[in-house]
């Protein structure tokens, strides 16, 4: 039986509840923790995590200029669902990275402080860099 203390289910669950950002980042961003232990879980390649990334890092640099989400921002976040509904559908990522990211998605639109969206972009940096290409 595998430990799911750094699962995608156990991160989604506390993302209901908490911005990301109230999580150390020792627990988020170390060596088998939850980035890395993600990373190892998903069934992804590392170029579609990438698109998403990309996404959301042009989005946040956005809201960072603007100093909070403006009805813009809102919309091309709004528009990611669409893109990983789709990456679903063609099979190019796992449920689980939708339920991740639509968490992630979730929660930065929840907590919109800019220590919260900062942290969600170190988070995904992180899943990046511990990503595989199969």
């Amino acid at each position: 039986m595998r430990d799911n203390t750094y699962s995608v289910e156990s991160l989604v669950s506390r993302l209901k509840r908490e911005p990301l950002n109230s999580i150390p980042p020792s627990e988020l961003l170390k060596p088998r923790k939850f980035a890395y232990s993600i990373a190892k879980q998903l069934k992804i390649r590392r170029a579609q995590l990438r698109r998403i990334y990309g996404e959301l890092k042009a989005i946040f640099e956005d809201v960072k200029k603007r100093g909070s989400f403006d009805d813009e921002s809102l919309t091309k976040l709004y528009m990611l669902y669409p893109i990983l509904e789709y990456q679903r559908s063609r099979n190019l990522v796992g449920s689980d990275f939708v339920k991740l990211i639509t968490a992630l998605l979730e929660n930065v639109e929840q907590f919109s402080e800019q220590e919260n969206i900062d942290m969600v972009d170190k988070f995904l940096t992180a899943l990046v860099a511990y990503a595989r290409d199969k």
